[in-house]
């Protein structure tokens, strides 16, 4: 697990890029917020919840967020619009793709029950 300077970037076997592409996938909007602090509070308040989510208890880095984003962004599979990013056709075909090779059977259930709280965390306002 690497720690950065003001909370995890990785699950226990995930990185937040991966886990955050594997809650777009799960997601049931492709409209979301584009505020990371409120992005990297939704992964925290997952960690009670779910024990893939765990190690994000102790903070999520906005920082890491917004570089997720970033990197999402420069492969097309997020474009930003006004306050919000929407999840491109083909970022939810890639989201899938790799939420079915990287995701166990059991890390997808619990992605997919976490999703139905992140998805009310990170609605656009």
């Amino acid at each position: 697990m690497t720690t950065g300077g003001t909370g995890s970037t990785r699950s226990m076997k995930y990185s937040l890029d991966e886990v955050f592409s594997g809650m777009l996938a799960s997601s049931a909007h492709d409209t979301f917020s584009n505020d990371a602090v409120r992005l990297a509070a939704a992964f925290e308040g997952l960690a009670g919840s779910y024990p893939m989510f765990a190690p994000f208890a102790n903070g999520v880095d906005p920082a890491a967020v917004s570089a997720a984003l970033t990197a999402m962004e420069k492969r097309k599979m997020v474009k930003q619009e006004g306050n919000a990013f929407v999840l491109t056709t083909e970022g939810r075909a890639a989201c899938a793709s790799s939420k079915r090779t990287l995701f166990n059977g059991s890390d997808r259930v619990q992605l997919e029950e976490a999703a139905k709280a992140f998805d009310a965390a990170i609605q656009v306002n």
